[in-house]
């Protein structure tokens, strides 16, 4: 069985692993990265925070997210029952950054992976962890591609950036269910034809539906917005029978602004 070595390897080339990467590179390590997915791919997770923007400078990517021309986020607006709670980076009590991004995902990490590859970093798409073996923090970690090759890849550390994956805590039989709340989500991307409608047509808005379910509403720089409800999921149990693109359709009919907001869209 082939077997490589590195310093250190990185479980995961989303935002986690592949900052984790390039900071480990800069300081002068061997540094490699196995993902289970093909790039680009959806996920979630679409609005960033001004703190992400310390990792991204850290990491050296900043440059690159830049001339991806992607929405910028300046603060956040907060809906319910018609009052507005408005959240401004600018005002802060520290200094930081004062804005961030909105991003699709997948083109977004898929422009992290990227760097570290100009770096130097080896990235494996499509490649699993299937096992692993310790010795103290040295490790012997066997994985395996789409075309079911094996091989091995030694390493004095292992960074786990595998995300809800939770490589490590599965494999060794530390994964433990959240003491938190079931929560559920239903969402989709569409062509936001009636974006100029709002007062703040690049804005992210949050919507307290009712008590314990919210939406979500994310312009991106590409005409597509993100919109989603969240809650428990019990909630969604009303609409059981119909497809996912019926069962959006009708809660969005549900909520006013966004029922009017969302008229005709097309789901992509």
């Amino acid at each position: 069985m082939k077997t490589d070595k590195t310093d250190v390897l990185v479980i995961g080339a989303g935002p986690a692993g592949t900052v984790a990467a390039s900071i480990i590179k800069k300081a002068g390590f061997t540094v490699r990265i196995v993902e289970k997915m093909k790039f680009p791919r959806f996920v979630i997770g679409e609005s960033l925070l001004p703190r992400c923007m310390e990792a991204l400078e850290e990491a050296g990517f900043l440059d690159a997210v830049k001339e991806k021309g992607f929405q910028e986020k300046f603060g956040a607006k907060f809906v319910k029952n018609g009052k507005v709670c408005d959240y401004f980076f600018a005002d802060q009590f520290t200094p930081g950054w004062s804005w961030t991004w909105q991003v699709p995902r997948g083109e977004f990490d898929k422009t992290l992976a990227d760097c570290c590859e100009k770096m130097d970093i080896p990235v494996s798409y499509e490649t699993t962890v299937t096992g692993i073996e310790f010795n103290g923090t040295d490790s012997v970690t066997t994985v395996e591609d789409i075309n079911g090759n094996k091989s091995q890849i030694e390493a004095r550390f292992i960074v786990d950036g595998s995300g809800y994956g939770r490589v490590i805590p599965r494999l060794f039989n530390m994964d433990r269910p959240s003491n938190l709340p079931p929560r559920k989500a239903l969402f989709t991307h569409v062509v936001d034809v009636n974006r100029t409608m709002d007062d703040e047509p690049n804005r992210i808005t949050i919507i307290v539906h009712k008590k314990g379910i919210w939406i979500w509403v994310i312009p991106f720089s590409n005409g597509k917005t993100s919109v989603g409800f969240v809650g428990e999921p019990t909630f969604f149990d009303a609409t059981n029978g119909l497809t996912p693109e019926e069962q959006l359709r009708a809660l969005i009919a549900t909520e006013p602004y966004l029922a009017e907001r969302m008229k005709h869209v097309e789901f992509v």
